[in-house]
């Protein structure tokens, strides 16, 4: 699914559709950026995916995250309830979940899955990592917006009620955040970040990992070419159009 980085500024810029009167959602809101990344938590937590994200990626049938989130935690329902840096957390939390969701339905499962041309094999699995990596790293070539929401971020957990996370627990995760925002714009985490998928793809002597980095280039290019720029605009344009509509629903947005 998308990295982290990727998660925040599409947040932010789905938050230029949100109408609320009084809150911001954009990248000075720590506690939006917080929550567009707290599904994640569970790289510290080691809970099942579905736990966070209210989602089952290996289920075809109908699935509505939202709702899926909104039944397991009844209290964040009604924002009325929520003080106004819960709000933005819990707003953060759905674009989160929304994107993954529909990054599996227009990316994954059409390019990269089991019924894709590719068969989801551990070769398409490893495009996929290419893929997400790269476009998290376009997002992380400005030093200024990193910057800027690293700050944010800092500012952010302290008046949150999460609920089922507790408030030490997300300042960790606030922190771990925050970190990602000052990797350099390369390709030297890679290997970190995808090593499982290396892994299931025989790589994993030093030579073989050398070797693969060398070829990355020529994965990158193989990668765009399946997954044409087109359907990548698509899905971000979507993808922002719905976690709006969702997030004015919820807001009682007019």
């Amino acid at each position: 699914m998308p990295p982290l980085v990727t998660h925040m500024i599409a947040a932010v810029r789905a938050g230029g559709q949100i109408n609320s009167d009084g809150l911001s959602f954009n990248g000075q809101n720590g506690d939006y950026l917080l929550g567009a990344t707290t599904p994640d938590i569970r790289v510290l937590t080691r809970w099942d995916r579905e736990r966070t994200h209210f989602f089952d990626i290996y289920d075809d049938g109908h699935q509505d995250c939202v709702e899926n989130f909104f039944s397991s935690h009844r209290t964040f329902r009604d924002p009325s309830n929520l003080n106004t840096e819960t709000i933005a957390w819990v707003a953060g939390y759905l674009t989160h979940v929304i994107m993954d969701q529909e990054y599996v339905l227009q990316i994954y499962r059409p390019f990269f899955g089991s019924r894709s041309l590719l068969g989801g094999n551990s070769h398409a699995n490893l495009l996929d990592r290419v893929l997400q990596y790269e476009l998290d790293r376009r997002e992380r070539e400005s030093g200024e917006q990193m910057q800027q929401i690293r700050r944010a971020l800092f500012g952010s957990a302290v008046e949150i009620d999460a609920g089922f996370v507790d408030r030490p627990l997300l300042e960790r995760w606030r922190d771990t955040t925050a970190a990602m925002t000052e990797h350099p714009p390369d390709w030297e985490r890679f290997s970190f970040i995808a090593s499982r998928h290396l892994k299931s793809a025989g790589i994993e002597s030093e030579t073989g990992l050398r070797q693969f980095m060398e070829n990355i280039p020529e994965l990158l290019d193989e990668t765009l070419t399946h997954v044409e720029q087109s359907a990548l605009d698509g899905f971000f344009e979507s993808t922002a159009e719905r976690t709006a509509s969702v997030l004015n629903d919820w807001l009682g947005a007019d």
